[in-house]
């Protein structure tokens, strides 16, 4: 008892505890999963930042060593190159074309005047053209200084060796490295031209470009550099980004380990039945389920955009850390309170349809419903409604039309006012007194008044809903007088009933019980449905057969009597029983004297006498035994016998068996009401037959005789 008592003053921090411990376990979950490619070794090495570097550093090696090879010792047209020089000289000479050509074109008397001007301007186009090649030259000189400037100060991140086979030269920062010093002293090393490791697929294009020129070269990132180095710096904070990782990995661990002893802990000391979890259930319940089925979605994607956006795993910790995580906890235990409910509604379905009927949705369309039932008294209240809305419109046009002077407005307004007075009104007073006079006559009939009577309206709906009432007082006499005749049968019938109803129903009781337990598997449940499904079949055979009986006993059968074949009727029967007969081990022996034995019956009633004999028999025969039946027709009466040994000892009288719910297995141990014989031997009696019952030992004998003519 104490240990109980001291585990329940924990279980209000154990609840406040989960939720912490599950927002917890959220924001690691996530930061792991947006940064879960740092969690490989040497991670910077297989990104893409670190992929631009070293494109970026071949590229500057090919630029310096091969595009500008011997750049300072150049003269400026090699430093531009044949193609740009030649080019540039053709659209030079072109400008240069231009200029005479403009001048060519003048008039002969003109020529000689501006010949002076074409010189200058021929002399102007050709400083001009030299400061471009000068400027051209320039950028191609400022192109090379800063492509070498970039390479050295990358020096410290990468030592590079390449050998270009086709001319012997050797391009590098270091010296030829050997692969021990290589293992000893750097981080990472790529080679060109490469075939075997799947990384050279992000420099395919490199690979290629030291394939076709016949280069080969080694790039590696030696362990400490000379100086200072951005990917070394990239590289440290990759690491140091892996290092947290690994800690928010056993930071996740422990959280699983604390949320799953927690729910261990609350589940054991029954902590969803505390009564803070109980109140917050029940304001949460007071939200209309469609409501809270709607704010799922948006309340879910802000959550996920929460999660894989807050900033939480950094240092220092603070005051924004604990910011964070109570906001965290807040919506967390929101989401807890969804799946405890979503967990509840699935094992009580019907607290899922109570909720769905106090739904808004379910509760406008109630609404809508009923307003619609009756379109007659639906569109007059619409029409009442907006000729009263139209009665405040002309009100306020009134005021308008007064304050503004305008006559033909004043006079719209008065007019319907007019109207709504003189025929509105009138009728919304006459529709109130007729309701209350039906109000006052159903009064008197609730109070036992069974001789009101509600005086009756010519038309409309209140005349429908006098009518209506007048009838109920009309129905309800009826029942009283019903109810006495029929207080004799209930009486007897739950006299009868109460023995054998009550061991399926016990057994309902009991496996519903047993399947209120949580921690079911799936088979337990499906076995306790398969009994409950059996045991609730039992009940509604025993039920049918007791109506089937009460109403035999007291008379009230209708018979269709018409000549009927019996041989045909009996062999109809025997082939609806076909497949249970051939699943059982019994013998069925049929014989019958004539193909066409008439008498007059009620078939569909006869037809139930030749189903419970038959029935009975394969409940209650011996296996491996025969049943023998045999149907003859005499002068004045058909006489049909079915013969079997019974499966049980049959150690009391036999007209015993007549009696309501009497088995041959008094164990109960078979299926059956007890009335199959009762209810046949009132069919046979009320068709003006006879049902006789012999039994020698375990020999059992029915003998059904039908009269030829009633």
């Amino acid at each position: 008892m104490d240990t109980r008592s001291k585990n329940s003053r924990f279980t209000l921090p154990a609840l406040l505890a989960l939720v912490v411990s599950v927002a917890l376990l959220v924001l690691v979950m996530a930061d792991i999963y947006r940064n879960r490619e740092h969690l490989q070794r040497d991670n910077y090495f297989q990104s893409e930042s670190f992929n631009s570097e070293v494109r970026l550093f071949v590229e500057l090696v090919k630029n310096v060593h091969v595009d500008f090879a011997d750049y300072e010792h150049k003269t400026p047209e090699q430093k531009l190159g044949k193609a740009i020089v030649e080019q540039f000289q053709q659209d030079r000479n072109n400008a240069y074309q231009e200029i005479r050509q403009r001048y060519t074109d003048m008039h002969p008397d003109d020529a000689a005047a501006k010949k002076s001007e074409m010189i200058r301007e021929l002399d102007k186009a050709t400083a001009e053209w030299a400061e471009k090649f000068k400027q051209m030259v320039a950028d191609k000189d400022a192109e090379y200084e800063e492509r070498k400037n970039s390479l050295a100060l990358r020096t410290p991140s990468f030592h590079y060796y390449v050998n270009d086979y086709k001319t012997g030269k050797i391009y590098s920062n270091s010296h030829t490295p050997t692969d021990a010093e290589l293992s000893e002293n750097a981080r990472y090393v790529i080679r060109f031209p490469e075939n075997s490791d799947q990384r050279y697929g992000d420099f395919a294009d490199i690979n290629r470009m030291y394939q076709l020129n016949q280069w080969s070269g080694t790039f590696f990132v030696p362990k400490i550099p000379d100086g200072y180095s951005q990917v070394h710096a990239d590289a440290a904070y990759f690491d140091a980004k892996r290092d947290r990782l690994r800690g928010e990995v056993v930071l996740l661990i422990v959280t699983l380990l604390s949320t799953a002893f927690l729910c261990w802990f609350l589940h054991r000391n029954k902590g969803i039945e505390q009564p803070i979890v109980v109140k917050t259930l029940g304001l949460f319940r007071r939200i209309p389920l469609d409501i809270r089925i709607l704010l799922l979605f948006p309340l879910g994607a802000t959550y996920l955009a929460m999660i894989f956006s807050l900033r939480f795993f950094f240092l220092p910790v603070d005051v924004e850390h604990f910011f964070t995580l109570g906001f965290m906890s807040l919506f967390t235990a929101y989401w807890l309170l969804q799946v405890l409910e979503a967990w509840h509604m699935y094992q009580q379905p019907e607290s899922l349809s109570q909720q769905w009927q106090r739904s808004l949705f379910a509760r406008l369309k109630l609404v809508l419903r009923d307003s619609y039932a009756h379109k007659g008294l639906f569109f007059k209240s619409s029409l009442l409604f907006i000729l009263t809305v139209g009665f405040g419109m002309s009100v306020a046009l009134g005021l308008f039309s007064i304050a503004k002077g305008s006559e033909e407005f004043f006079v719209l307004s008065f007019l319907y006012g007019l109207f709504y007075l003189a025929t509105v009104v009138p009728y919304i007073f006459r529709r109130l007194a007729l309701m209350n006079r039906i109000m006052r006559g159903a009064s008197e009939m609730s109070a036992g008044n069974m001789q009101a009577t509600i005086e009756k309206i010519s038309k409309g709906n209140l005349s429908d809903l006098a009518h209506s009432l007048n009838n109920i007082k009309l129905g309800l006499k009826h029942a009283l007088e019903e109810q006495m005749k029929s207080e004799r049968m209930k009486t007897e019938l739950i006299t009868n009933v109460s023995h054998d109803l009550k061991t399926p129903l016990t057994s309902i009781i009991n496996y519903v019980d047993l399947l209120k337990r949580d921690n079911l598997s799936a088979e337990e449940i499906k076995s306790y449905v398969d009994v409950l499904d059996r045991k609730a079949g039992r009940l509604r055979v025993l039920i049918d057969d007791l109506f089937d009986a009460a109403k035999m006993s007291s008379g009230a059968v209708e018979l269709h009597i018409e000549q009927v074949n019996v041989s045909a009727l009996l062999n109809q029967a025997i082939a609806e029983f076909s497949e249970k007969i051939e699943q059982s081990s019994l013998k069925f022996r049929v014989q019958t004297e004539q193909p066409k034995i008439m008498a007059p019956l009620d078939g569909k009633k006869t037809w139930r006498v030749f189903e419970n004999l038959i029935g009975n028999a394969l409940k209650y025969s011996m296996p491996n035994t025969r049943v023998l039946i045999d149907l003859i027709e005499k002068q004045d009466e058909v006489v049909l016998t079915f013969k079997n040994v019974s499966a049980y000892e049959i150690d009391f009288d036999a007209q015993e068996l007549f009696e309501r719910f009497k088995r041959a297995d008094q164990s109960r141990h078979t299926e059956g009401s007890g009335l199959g014989l009762a209810i046949a031997k009132s069919i046979v009696e009320l068709q003006g037959g006879k049902l006789l019952l012999e039994i020698d030992g375990d020999y059992f004998k029915v003998t059904i005789v039908f009269r030829k003519s009633l």
